[in-house]
C-alpha cells in the first residue's frame, strides 16, 4: 500500500512509448509538421505576382519553411481558406535557374496552372502520397 491509497502497477514500457508516440503526433500536426518527416510542410510567402509572356504567371516572395522543388503541387492559402491550386514549373532566384528554394531564400516560383495570387497569400507543399 503506498501513501496516497491503493497501489497501481506501472505502466508497460510498450504502452507508454504508444501514449508518447500518440501525443507527439498530435503536437507536430498542429505545428504543421509532417509526422515522420521531422520537417515542417514547405510554405512561401507571396509579396508580388507578374504575369510574364512566354514564361506564365511568377509569384515573388520567400520560402518560409521547408524546401520548395519544381513539380511540387502547392495550394494557395488565403487567411485560412484554400482558393486554389497549382504546380511549379520553376524557381527563379537572382536570374538564375533553381531546381530548389529553401527555407529562408528570396525566389520567384512560376506557376502553372495560373492561380488567383495577391500579396500575402500563402503556398504550401500538398503531400504526394
Amino acid at each position: 500500500m503506498g501513501w496516497f491509497g491503493k497501489k497501481t502497477d506501472p505502466i508497460d514500457a510498450n504502452e507508454m512509448l504508444r501514449q508518447y508516440n500518440a501525443q507527439e503526433a498530435e503536437r507536430l500536426a498542429a505545428a504543421g509538421i509532417a509526422p515522420g518527416t521531422g520537417t515542417a510542410t514547405a510554405q512561401f510567402e507571396v509579396e508580388d505576382v507578374f504575369t510574364i509572356t512566354g514564361r506564365g504567371q511568377v509569384a515573388t516572395g520567400r520560402t518560409s519553411t521547408g524546401t520548395l522543388r519544381v513539380g511540387d503541387r502547392v495550394v494557395v492559402l488565403r487567411g485560412f481558406a484554400q482558393i486554389g491550386a497549382s504546380t511549379i514549373a520553376g524557381i527563379e532566384m537572382f536570374r538564375k535557374k533553381a531546381t530548389e528554394a529553401p527555407a529562408g531564400t528570396a525566389a520567384g516560383l512560376v506557376l502553372k496552372p495560373a492561380a488567383v495570387l495577391a500579396r500575402g497569400d500563402v503556398l504550401r507543399v500538398t503531400a504526394t502520397a
